[in-house]
């Protein structure tokens, strides 16, 4: 349903998204998470035509969205929908919840709104209120039923529960996981945090500095990780049990991302790898196949 081929994102001399490649298929979802300032959101949202890629090609249910003017994208909109990671930030304080939800074009009804807000677990009473007057977890949840008004069939969640409470992001995530399953709905789920994205996608991708490192199944990637990067990542997630987690292996990375307005030759993670060696310093590893993920490692673990 969605292919993404070389995508490219430079602002100024910072290459924010490097040739960023994956397909998606009808009502899957696909995790895509790294640090901090990798590219993920930037993705995202070029994928969504809000940035226009500086290089490669968008195409969504075979049709080339990369250079579509404005008004020609419009029909693909309905069915590409974005929820992102503040909800204030995203919603107009302006406007009523009806107004926000059923949008310009008026894709809803005053009773079809109402029964989308029960949906996702609010109330038709909150129809005339306004977002400054709701919690964030109420907030993102009319992030989701705006996204969720036209019918899509691709949403894109920008760390959409980053910037909550940890007990309501379990929620949302259950929101979300329960919306898929009713609506076939896919999902491209952004995100820092891998504990959150198991619970949720069947495919993750890795991205560092701009660049996907390795893509595949959930368990393998979880299970067998290969690219030292992924095996950090997970090193970082904390394990219930005490026992486990005190004597368990930690991974720290030494040293800071490179900057992607210089980032260093070869293998961009070569700086903080425990495993580099000179033809890591001197090429950039192409993805490759390895025991069933692509892997953008010469020396896969």
């Amino acid at each position: 349903m969605l292919s993404v081929t070389d995508l490219r994102m430079s602002f100024g001399d910072v290459r924010a998204v490097n040739g960023v490649t994956f397909a998606l298929r009808p009502g899957e979802a696909l995790g895509l998470v790294g640090e901090s300032g990798c590219g993920k959101s930037t993705t995202g949202r070029m994928i969504v035509r809000l940035l226009e890629p500086t290089g490669g090609t968008v195409a969504f249910d075979g049709h080339d969205l990369t250079h579509l003017s404005p008004r020609r994208m419009l029909p693909y909109r309905r069915d590409l929908q974005m929820i992102f990671q503040d909800p204030f930030a995203s919603l107009n304080p302006r406007q009523t919840v009806q107004q926000l939800v059923a949008g310009p074009r008026k894709l809803l009804d005053r009773a079809g709104v109402a029964a989308l807000l029960e949906r996702v677990g609010l109330e038709a009473a909150h129809l005339d209120r306004y977002p400054h007057e709701f919690s964030g977890g109420q907030a993102q949840r009319i992030g989701i039923a705006r996204a969720l008004a036209s019918e899509p069939k691709l949403v894109i969640c920008d760390e959409p529960v980053s910037a909550l409470d940890v007990s309501i992001q379990a929620q949302i995530v259950n929101l979300l996981a329960d919306l898929r399953e009713e609506r076939g709905l896919a999902y491209l789920f952004i995100a820092h945090d891998l504990s959150v994205v198991r619970h949720l996608c069947e495919r993750i991708a890795v991205m560092y500095l701009g660049a996907i490192v390795e893509i595949g199944p959930r368990e393998q990637i979880y299970q067998d990780p290969a690219h030292p990067y992924t095996k950090a990542l997970l090193s970082a997630i904390p394990v219930p049990d005490p026992e486990i987690e005190a004597t368990r292996e930690r991974i720290v990375l030494r040293g800071d991302p490179p900057s992607p307005a210089s980032p260093p030759p070869g293998c961009a993670f070569n700086p903080r790898c425990h495993q580099a060696k000179d033809i890591c310093r001197e090429q950039a590893p192409p993805l490759t196949v390895v025991r069933g993920r692509e892997v953008a490692c010469h020396f896969p673990e």
